[in-house]
């Protein structure tokens, strides 16, 4: 069995290195997909090995190159690939707290759900259904699931039905050491089986993903810089761009080039350069702020033309576009990134942004709202609030706005575009005296806010005049 776990190994390393997708590997080597699952967790015939062999240049019969699997002590971290291994996940069968037969199909379906959804992040190495069903009803550890499926992650949860409503509960678990990272529990009135549960399967998807970031950062934190390979590098400027700071964003830049350097055809690397580049010229960090923007705009293209399939280059291409005025085409191009990923918060955030720009107001406000209940611990220090502020700006819902507003500023000191949108929206409601104290604190910031620089900088938008007459009301000069 340890000669099989190892061979397992070693195709997964294989994949993770090469970053195929288990779809693409099968179609390369025409073996199916349910022989590759299988091949993943140990369950193969010489005959596969020899497809495989022949496809990859591997050497899986006979004598292997690659070490055996180390035993585990208690408490201790598995040899689960290489330290720059793509992560892994294991999604097991969720519990049914109930009577078996009854309604235990909605627990395996909200796994299985959440399994097809993880496997959207391509960045993420996620264990098949075939492989990860072959638990339920079985009371294991999570360390032994780790060895078994070669994981670092596992997510496991439990389903309780009690009359009209269910609750669900999801636990994200370091497979290595048992370690809790992410715990939530969902309850919901059961009108709608079928909306609850893709609800719920994209609540726990996006609630997860940037922990699994955030983790794989610590991870790649913990090693010097020159020892990281381009995921490394990546995967460590996510988690600065992820501040949204000014000095963490120029390092998150200084990584991703090396990252560039290192993988010339890493379209994530490209895309997160995008990003940090586009974010950077916004919060005018740039000496030159159109120039800022060009390199974000280069990045993205770049990105996109590298891999269609990549959620973040098509965001950042998207949100490119719109700030060029090409608004059809960003949004084309927005949501192209909800299509191939449609628990990415960021992205709804943006796609909401896009359509606020374009005049679609309500339909702004009902991606943003999304965005926040899809990311409602906000990590992104108030750009999803902020722009669910302006959403609301833009629809003249002041009184809804202003929450959200007031949130977005106490989220993110560093940037003064928050305090633009609360000072107008202070001036719709006639709060003269908060709109003067934000005028005093975003003058502390920057260059002293005027009418003038901020219509021309929103013209082309379709919230420029409410915003405009929002700052008029306040007081802000021309």
């Amino acid at each position: 069995m340890d000669d099989r776990r190892q061979v397992a190994r070693i195709v997964r390393d294989y994949l993770a290195r090469e970053r195929i997708s288990r779809e693409e590997f099968a179609h390369r080597t025409r073996l199916g997909r349910s022989t590759v699952d299988k091949l993943l967790v140990g369950l193969f015939s010489d005959r596969t090995l020899a497809v495989v062999e022949g496809t990859t240049g591997l050497t899986l019969r006979g004598p292997v190159a690659a070490p055996a699997l180390p035993d585990v002590a208690p408490g201790a971290a598995p040899a689960i690939g290489g330290d720059d291994a793509a992560p892994s996940i294991a999604v097991l069968p969720f519990a049914f707290m109930g009577e078996a037969g009854a309604q235990d199909w909605l627990a395996d379906g909200i796994a299985e759900d959440i399994t097809t959804d993880l496997a959207r992040l391509r960045w993420l190495f996620v264990i098949a259904r075939n492989s990860t069903f072959t638990y339920k009803g079985r009371a294991v550890d999570v360390r032994e699931v780790a060895r078994d499926l070669g994981v670092r992650y596992v997510l496991e949860g439990s389903v309780r039905v009690a009359g009209a409503r269910v609750r669900v509960t999801g636990q994200l678990v370091d497979a290595g050491t048992g370690r809790h990272i992410w715990a939530e529990r969902y309850d919901r009135e059961l009108a709608d089986i079928f909306a609850v549960q893709d609800e719920i399967t994209r609540s726990v998807v996006a609630a997860i993903e940037p922990h699994l970031y955030a983790e794989e950062g610590f991870r790649a934190a913990s090693r010097p810089t020159g020892n990281l390979s381009a995921w490394g590098l990546a995967v460590r400027a996510m988690g600065l761009i992820n501040k949204v700071g000014k000095r963490q964003n120029e390092e998150a830049r200084r990584l991703l080039e090396a990252a560039i350097a290192l993988e010339p055809n890493y379209a994530r690397a490209h895309a997160l350069l995008a990003w940090s580049a586009w974010w950077a010229a916004l919060c005018y960090w740039w000496p030159d702020n159109a120039e800022g923007y060009r390199v974000a705009a280069r990045q993205a293209a770049k990105a996109v033309a590298l891999d269609p399939a990549e959620p973040w280059a098509r965001m950042a291409h998207g949100i490119c576009l719109s700030t060029v005025r090409q608004h059809e085409a960003g949004l084309v191009e927005l949501r192209a990134a909800l299509d191939l990923n449609p628990c990415f918060a960021l992205g709804r955030t943006m796609h909401g942004w896009g359509l606020l720009r374009t005049g679609r107001m309500e339909e702004a406000i009902g991606e943003t709202g999304l965005a926040l209940r899809l990311s409602p611990m906000d990590s992104f220090a108030g750009i999803y609030t902020a722009i669910h502020g302006l959403a609301l700006l833009g629809a003249r819902r002041f009184e809804e706005a202003l929450p959200h507003l007031r949130a977005s500023v106490a989220g993110f000191a560093e940037y003064f575009g928050p305090y633009n949108t609360l000072i107008s929206c202070c001036g719709h409601l006639g709060r003269i005296e908060e709109a003067r104290d934000c005028i005093a604190a975003r003058n502390r910031m920057g260059p002293p806010i005027s009418v003038g620089v901020l219509r021309r900088n929103l013209a082309g938008f379709a919230h420029a005049n409410v915003f405009i007459e929002g700052l008029v009301k306040a007081g802000v000069p021309e």
